[in-house]
């Protein structure tokens, strides 16, 4: 892997999967964490692939400590 693509990859805030944020659909809680595309459409977000953008954020308030945790 390049050094470059170490630095793209995080972990699902949610199961841990690691993903590329930047290539993958992925959800971004905040601006360094993020839901995999399937973490987020069981929680109920929608994907338009066609647009290729979110039309149904997920739910994520439950999140909210653990994001911040991780965050910062």
């Amino acid at each position: 892997m390049h050094r470059s693509e170490d630095r793209e990859l995080v972990d699902c805030i949610d199961c841990g999967a690691t993903i590329a944020a930047e290539r993958e659909r992925a959800f971004a809680v905040t601006d360094d964490v993020y839901l995999c595309l399937d973490c987020a459409v069981r929680r109920g977000g929608v994907y338009d692939e066609l647009h290729d953008r979110w039309v149904t954020p997920p739910k994520v308030s439950d999140l909210s400590p653990q994001a911040n945790a991780v965050a910062r």
